[in-house]
């Protein structure tokens, strides 16, 4: 069954365009990873600090071995060096309705 990852991101003051600029250059290998069916990336209108991600897994274990990858190859630590505060992941299943 397919697997929703939603997490929050709050730019630090100042890095908003860095962090695009990192999203735009590391997405694509996140959409190319096994098991990723999709990823959207928004802004909220009222807080253009903030940073919502949607993402769509085949499985919950193809998010983690990704996870994984990401932290060990430094991706995560650089993600966060431009971040306030911590990544809160929330998984989701879908009902059918």
């Amino acid at each position: 069954m397919a697997c929703h990852v939603i997490f929050e991101l709050t730019a630090k003051e100042g890095r908003l365009d860095d962090l695009r600029k990192w999203f735009v250059d590391r997405l694509p290998a996140t959409r190319s990873f096994e098991g990723n069916i999709s990823v959207e990336v928004v802004r909220d209108q009222d807080v253009p600090t903030k940073v919502v991600f949607m993402e769509k897994w085949s499985a919950r274990e193809n998010f983690e071995r990704y996870l994984a990858w990401r932290t060990e190859t430094g991706v995560v630590q650089e993600l966060v060096e431009m971040i306030e505060g911590e990544i809160d992941f929330r998984f989701y299943d879908v009902l059918g309705v």
